[in-house]
């Protein structure tokens, strides 16, 4: 990378914009599987539970959907299972036939990619418990929030690398901050900026770029909450997330906490207490 090292996010743009988005092998898995009971009786919301697993193919899929979109239409299309429904399932299945696979051993691409798969679910989640107009485009916006970090894992990962390094050791405190100081930039300006050369849905952007809107607060949350989910169940900054997801969804803290995927049963009763015991009014020693 010596000849890219002070680049900064518009040249990292203008590099990554026409790479062709690798998936994880394990949807071309997930598909073949999918495929193996009786094609005939599955849905188009099957087939798009695939993209909530796999945010580069979301983003192929979200781009190639638009394209095609009719200029009469005036929506654009923003949320998996629209997806899924512009392409067609037969198109939607050779897109995902004819992707180029990520390497296996990159294991910053899978975990980046896991992340921002398990934020869409908890947006998703969240979004139905206040009723959301489209849980689903609060899914897309979540599962594409990272979409510049995740480009850099796929095609230049000791960038990324350097990033991570620089925040375990201390030297800065948050995500951002690493990435500034280890790379010259923070990962969101390169998402902002990859979204704009795509030309992604408006919305998309707006959800991404978490303005001061309920449904882009829910989106932001989601994101973090995923992140701080990444380092465990007891990750000090969770409880702080379950109580603002109780303000923005309207939900109890027990049905919030509740509706999170990929947590045991445990983590679940873990979680609510140590948020019942960050209450201001909890007694000492309890609830």
């Amino acid at each position: 990378m010596p000849g890219k090292r002070w680049w900064g996010p518009g040249q990292w743009a203008a590099f990554l914009e026409y790479k062709e988005q690798p998936i994880k092998p394990s949807t071309l898995a997930a598909l073949e599987a999918l495929e193996a009971g009786s094609e005939d009786s599955l849905s188009a919301h099957a087939y798009s539970a695939l993209l909530l697993d796999d945010p580069l193919l979301a983003l192929r899929l979200l781009r190639e959907a638009n394209k095609r979109l009719p200029r009469r239409l005036a929506r654009d299309i923003t949320t998996p299972l629209g997806v899924v429904l512009a392409l067609g399932t037969q198109l939607f299945k050779e897109q995902i036939r004819s992707s180029p696979l990520v390497d296996e051993d990159n294991g910053g691409f899978l975990a980046a990619e896991g992340r921002d798969a398990r934020g869409a679910r908890i947006a998703l989640a969240w979004g139905g418990l206040r009723h959301d107009l489209d849980p689903g485009e609060l899914a897309m916006a979540v599962l594409l929030a990272n979409a510049g970090e995740i480009e850099l894992w796929a095609f230049t990962p000791e960038l990324p690398a350097q990033a991570l390094e620089e925040l375990h050791s201390g030297r800065a405190p948050r995500s951002d901050q690493a990435q500034r100081q280890a790379c010259g930039f923070a990962f969101m300006d390169l998402t902002l900026l990859l979204i704009d050369n795509w030309g992604l849905p408006p919305l998309i952007r707006q959800l991404i770029r978490g303005d001061e809107n309920l449904r882009a607060r829910l989106a932001r949350l989601a994101v973090n909450t995923a992140r701080h989910l990444g380092n465990g169940a007891t990750d000090p900054a969770l409880p702080d997330d379950m109580r603002e997801a109780v303000k923005l969804t309207g939900a109890t803290l027990d049905v919030v906490v509740g509706v999170l995927p990929g947590l045991s049963a445990e983590d679940k009763a873990g979680l609510l207490n140590a948020t019942l015991q960050s209450l201001p009014d909890a007694a000492p020693g309890g609830p």
